[in-house]
């Protein structure tokens, strides 16, 4: 017993050890905790007030590491864009070895991610984010959303797995609801609109719809994208042209100072060719600005083409932008195509690199789950031991300390029946009789007293509890509680009987307690007659009985003594 118990101090000693080095927090630079409550409203003064820190005047790895997770979340909020991965990685293993700083390892997975993506590394990029998913705390709703709405924007445009950006949408918008913000929460409807887009007509609409109300509401500079996706959406998928063009137009005419893009004057000229009105897409035309990628010179070349097939003839001076918009428009699409090809290329080789470190990482995560899995089934096992033994050996001073107890009280009331007191010779004959009844059934179950004194081996464990079991639970015959019954009735006037009759909702455990309360039996051999866990149930039940069931603020001792003088 002593190795035993030995051993498990020993083990709860390296247990505590480990969880204290597990727990270690450090108490971060003041100046990084600053920049690091501006970092989402202004990212600007964030970056310039991490840029003034010195890493040599950080005086831990964890300040360090902090300031490497802010310098590349301050960036990217900034628009700058990421050329390698060094700082973020330095951040990354600190966090990986320290997981109790659990918001900060998912910040880390966060911005991984997202220099992978800027580095062009969609798949590796949605990696991170996953890991991200995993290491956040379940009411980290911040992270979450952001962690799953990137990844629904890359599966929307990186790799167009529409079904699968759909679901990551939905579920951002779960926890931005859940935490009120508005400004996420427009952008993840307006971009759950585009990428359902005809599939799901209906919910497209709905989608922007909801993200223009919103913007409208809180961000008014936001809905005029909103309303150029869905002027888009009525043109193209819907053919209902003249919403399409009321919409474009509104853009134009309402936000001349917010955001204006070359779809929105695109969509307006396609909108008025088709409702026949050409000189108004002409004049749309004519207004709109310069193309700055394939899509805004495609959006120009079909522009121009509408107009020539609704109006044979057409030429004027701005006839040479035709060709001019077609030359960019492929010139646009040659680049496109090559950079496509490179960038396939740096993709698989990240690919091949990400699956032999994934393979390396699950083999030790494995690893180190079988270790884990051994060393606590170890410590259980040795508790375990302990625990088992321990309670054999109780039960064994249990039984013999009941049945003294018994006999003890047994001995009593025959001193009390060899009184010449004829007024309570007979109740005591009936408690008497009542408690040897008791005492003959746990004698009889107990009479192997070798099975009872004996050191129980590690084998006999379990059956030795089932044998204590058996020997404690008591079931006690009718004969006895009708005699316990008589007992108390002859002592205090009728008491059972009245009790009986004036609280009929008492229930049968209720009546039985009672008569043993009053007959004077221990709370040890009460709680045996009764199979409760313990005496100090006794005296919870007692009461309770009094005080719930009998609805008296009284003490059970006080209840027999008001019967007694007449006051109930």
């Amino acid at each position: 017993m002593r190795v035993i118990m030995a051993i498990i101090v020993m083990v709860a000693l390296m247990l505590v050890l480990i969880v204290a080095g597990c727990n270690d927090t450090y108490h971060y630079d003041s100046r990084l905790e600053t920049a690091d409550s501006l970092m989402r409203d202004n990212p600007d003064s964030a970056l310039a007030i991490i840029e003034a820190v010195s890493l040599d005047s950080l005086i831990n790895d964890g300040d360090r590491a902090y300031c490497d997770l802010l310098l590349t979340q301050a960036k990217y909020k900034c628009y700058i864009v990421a050329t390698n991965d060094s700082t973020i990685n330095r951040a990354l293993a600190y966090y990986c070895a320290h997981p109790a700083e659990q918001e900060k390892l998912t910040r880390c997975n966060i911005f991984k991610g997202a220099v992978m993506e800027e580095l062009g590394y969609p798949d590796s990029a949605i990696h991170y984010y996953k890991n991200a998913e995993i290491s956040a705390a379940p009411n980290d709703y911040n992270n979450l959303a952001y962690s799953k709405m990137r990844i629904a924007t890359l599966y929307q445009h990186e790799l167009s797995q529409d079904s699968a950006a759909i679901v990551r949408f939905k579920e951002a918008i779960y926890y931005y609801k859940m935490l009120q913000d508005t400004s996420y929460l427009i952008s993840c409807y307006g971009n759950l609109g585009a990428v359902c887009g005809v599939t799901y007509p209906d919910s497209t609409e709905y989608y922007l719809t909801t993200a223009i109300r919103l913007a409208q509401i809180s961000k008014p500079e936001k809905q005029y994208t909103y309303m150029s996706k869905l002027a888009g959406f009525c043109y193209w998928y819907k053919k209902d042209y003249q919403r399409a063009k009321d919409l474009a137009m509104r853009v134009l005419n309402e936000g001349k100072d917010k955001s204006k893009e070359t779809q929105f004057y695109t969509y307006a000229a396609l909108a008025y060719v088709k409702l026949g009105l050409i000189d108004s897409a002409k004049h749309i035309f004519q207004i709109t600005p310069p193309p700055v990628d394939q899509v805004d010179s495609m959006g120009r070349y079909d522009v121009l083409t509408a107009i020539e097939q609704a109006e044979k003839g057409y030429q004027d001076n701005d006839s040479n932008v035709d060709s001019k918009s077609y030359g960019i428009a492929n010139q646009i699409l040659s680049n496109s195509k090559e950079k496509e090809l490179i960038k396939a290329e740096a993709a698989h080789d990240q690919a091949v690199t990400t699956k032999n470190n994934v393979a390396l990482q699950k083999r030790n995560k494995i690893l180190a789950i079988v270790l884990s899995s051994a060393f606590l089934l170890l410590v259980l096992l040795l508790y375990g031991i302990y625990c088992l033994q321990r309670m054999v050996s109780n039960y064994r001073d249990e039984i013999t300390s009941t049945k003294n107890e018994l006999l003890s009280q047994i001995e009593s009331l025959k001193q009390r029946n060899n009184d010449n007191d004829t007024s309570v010779s007979q109740l005591v004959r009936y408690r008497l009789s009542a408690l040897n009844e008791l005492f003959q059934d746990i004698r009889v179950k107990s009479s192997d007293e070798r099975k009872v004194k004996r050191i129980v081996p590690l084998s006999s464990i379990l059956k030795s509890m089932n044998e204590r079991h058996e020997i404690m639970n008591i079931k006690l015959s009718d004969s006895f509680w009708e005699k316990m019954k008589l007992s108390v009735d002859g002592e205090y006037k009728g008491i059972a009987t009245f009790v009986e009759q004036r609280y009929p909702d008492l229930t049968s455990d209720d009546l039985k307690l009672f008569y043993l309360s009053c007959a004077g039996i221990s709370p040890q051999i009460i709680k045996l007659c009764m199979n409760y866990t313990s005496a100090v149930t006794v005296s919870n039940y007692k009461r309770r009985l009094v005080k719930e069931k009998l609805g008296l603020d009284i003490k059970f001792e006080e209840f027999i003594e008001k019967y007694m003088n007449g006051d109930l």
